[in-house]
């Protein structure tokens, strides 16, 4: 039986959207993608992603092969070790992370996010459009759907995912009723240049891995190096000149409380480095001097803050030709690192239902019904995941976070223990 191939238009070019579009284009499948910042370099945010193992299989399954190997040799140096210490560095828990080699698919490894999206973009120039801000969708003849943007131009296709992130206009006009929630937790983010001087302050758990720090009254800091040390010694490592100028090395810090913890306007967007480097210092004012120390040596303008914020989980809507991947649908905080992995996992799944619509394999609705059922129990599992690091990190009241610690304690103590966090973290 005949049937008409399938073309996918993907709003936003994030790291869930980029991925979904190597993946068709590696089916065969036609895709567009519009992304409303003016250049691919232009409005990121953060510093790295860490890719976990759920991620890299996603990655690996979407990219070309000789793609999928750039981004592998040209990620930062694979985390060895997952740290937790109180906020005077006495050690809580040490977990060891088996897979140190940058080639394996299960190593822990963060990416620059400028490098991300670059090596992400590697043959879709003609795919992606810049500068392309949408603002709605309606229906277009033969059961078609067509995107509008703020420009006046329109593109019409068989789907639209909404892969535009927490702050999605496609969900917001697909599912009016999802929402939002503010958990009244701000975050307070730094980075430091990994100069020798630096090299020698900070702890030696941060240069092995993601160090978590439990502080007092409901305060938690995570920290963690990028670094490319062993890129020097890889003949493997691809020469690539414009890549090696994002390989920066540095070691970034992210400090978090309860709103009224922090010294901030009521408005905390409106402050300055500098008062955020303020208020992160008054926080820290009875830590461990090398945990304060990097924060008084971070420059102001490397200073940031953010609300943290999660997603509330929605039942299974009646499916369209319109959906969603990624933070667009299953926002959630950033206490567990998996919110790129989830979205991922979503651009692999929707591949190959995208991809078996295009073969005449299934109809276009079933795939998506099948699809968005297990994209919502995947990623609000990883939202509740999240809420509980969340709200364990941040609890303010004493026994609580005695518990906590002393639980990480015989963690460290017992091997099944601490072989069964080193499954979760």
């Amino acid at each position: 039986m005949s049937h008409k191939p399938l073309q996918v238009l993907i709003i936003g070019a994030g790291t869930g959207g980029l991925c979904l579009a190597q993946g068709l284009k590696k089916d065969g499948v036609a895709v567009r993608v519009f992304e409303r910042d003016r250049t691919p370099i232009s409005a990121l945010q953060g510093y790295r992603l860490s890719i976990n193992e759920t991620g890299s299989r996603a990655l690996r399954d979407c990219l070309p092969e000789a793609v999928f190997a750039k981004l592998t040799a040209n990620a930062a140096q694979p985390s060895v070790a997952v740290t937790f210490f109180d906020h005077r560095l006495s050690r809580l828990l040490a977990i060891d992370l088996p897979h140190h080699d940058r080639r394996d698919i299960e190593a822990e490894r963060p990416v620059n996010r400028k490098t991300l999206r670059h090596i992400l973009l590697e043959g879709l120039d003609s795919v992606v459009s810049f500068d392309k801000k949408f603002v709605g969708f309606g229906p277009a003849s033969g059961g078609a759907i067509e995107a509008h943007f703020e420009d006046g131009s329109t593109a019409v296709g068989d789907v639209i995912v909404g892969a535009d992130g927490a702050g999605s206009r496609v969900r917001s006009l697909l599912l009016p009723e999802a929402r939002r929630e503010d958990l009244g937790i701000v975050g307070i983010a730094g980075k430091l240049a990994l100069t020798a001087q630096v090299r020698a302050m900070v702890p030696t758990a941060i240069l092995r891995g993601p160090t978590l720090v439990l502080g007092p009254r409901g305060s938690f800091m995570f920290c963690s190096s990028v670094r490319y040390d062993d890129l020097a010694t890889d003949d493997g490592a691809p020469n690539d000149k414009e890549l090696a100028g994002d390989r920066e090395n540095y070691v970034m810090w992210g400090l978090s409380a309860r709103r009224e913890k922090f010294s901030l306007a009521v408005d905390g967007e409106a402050n300055s480095g500098e008062q955020l480097k303020q208020a992160a210092e008054e926080l820290t004012g009875d830590w461990h001097p090398t945990l304060r120390r990097m924060v008084q040596t971070t420059a102001a303008s490397e200073i940031t803050m953010f609300s943290v914020k999660t997603s509330i989980p929605v039942a299974p809507w009646k499916t369209c030709n319109v959906t969603l991947l990624g933070d667009a649908l299953h926002n959630m905080p950033p206490f567990r690192g998996i919110g790129a992995n989830a979205a991922l996992w979503d651009a692999a799944a929707l591949r190959k239902a995208f991809s078996a619509v295009d073969r005449g394999e299934d109809e276009l609705l079933v795939a998506l019904a099948a699809y968005e059922r297990a994209m919502i129990n995947h990623g609000f599992d990883a939202v509740r995941a999240t809420l509980k690091n969340t709200s364990r990190f941040h609890a303010e009241g004493w026994i609580e976070r005695s518990l906590t610690k002393s639980v990480f304690r015989v963690a460290d103590l017992v091997a099944p223990l601490r072989n069964a966090f080193a499954g979760r973290h």
